[in-house]
């Protein structure tokens, strides 16, 4: 998982370098040790290995505008941007009985969940209006797959990708192949910036 996570993002880096070198100026640094024990301590468990693999090679972006990597509008998080998130949500919508917290995260990673965020839910992108992309670490086959936080829904959808590994493949053959990922396409734009339409 961990090689196709690296060739993958390659190719995501490549083609974004010569087709919009503006959002390739914006991608962030690999994340350090450091930064990853601290998520890792919060969460009171490992990353997955796809997470990690992505992150290790670049974590976030250094701006927003043009900087929307993962369709329709997501821009990712650096380590600390995704704390900063996790906190802040778990303060504003994190359910205040511990004992029907239990329950929501005993049920297996994907499943929808409203109106409230979890602990194991770690924020990886958003799209600047209090919508979220996170990886839900609940236990179960769908481990650290891919959701959305709808500012308005919750997350009541299904899994949007079933690992990091699975949502980098897809972006990565939409921009090699102009092919869509949900009816969104990828558009160059002309001042050197992606975007989906």
């Amino acid at each position: 998982m961990t090689h196709s996570v690296d060739s993958t993002w390659e190719r995501i880096v490549a083609w974004l370098r010569t087709h919009t070198p503006v959002s390739a100026a914006h991608l962030g640094p690999p994340a350090v040790d450091k930064d990853i024990a601290v998520v890792e301590a919060l969460l009171g468990r490992s990353l997955p290995t796809d997470l990690l693999a992505w992150w290790r090679h670049s974590c976030g972006v250094t701006g927003f505008v043009g900087s929307r990597v993962i369709p329709p509008r997501y821009a990712p998080y650096m380590v600390d941007e995704a704390v900063d998130c996790r906190e802040g949500m778990l303060e504003a919508a994190s359910c205040e009985d511990d004992a029907e917290t239990a329950v929501l995260l005993a049920e297996p990673a994907g499943s929808p969940c409203t109106p409230y965020w979890l602990p194991l839910w770690l924020p990886i992108a958003h799209d600047g209006g209090g919508n979220y992309l996170f990886a839900d670490l609940r236990s179960g086959p769908l481990t650290g797959c891919i959701m959305q936080w709808d500012e308005d829904e919750a997350a009541v959808t299904e899994p949007s990708w079933p690992s990091t590994a699975a949502m980098l493949a897809e972006i990565a053959d939409a921009l090699e192949r102009g092919t869509d990922i949900e009816g969104y396409q990828p558009d160059a734009r002309d001042d050197g910036t992606l975007d989906w339409v």
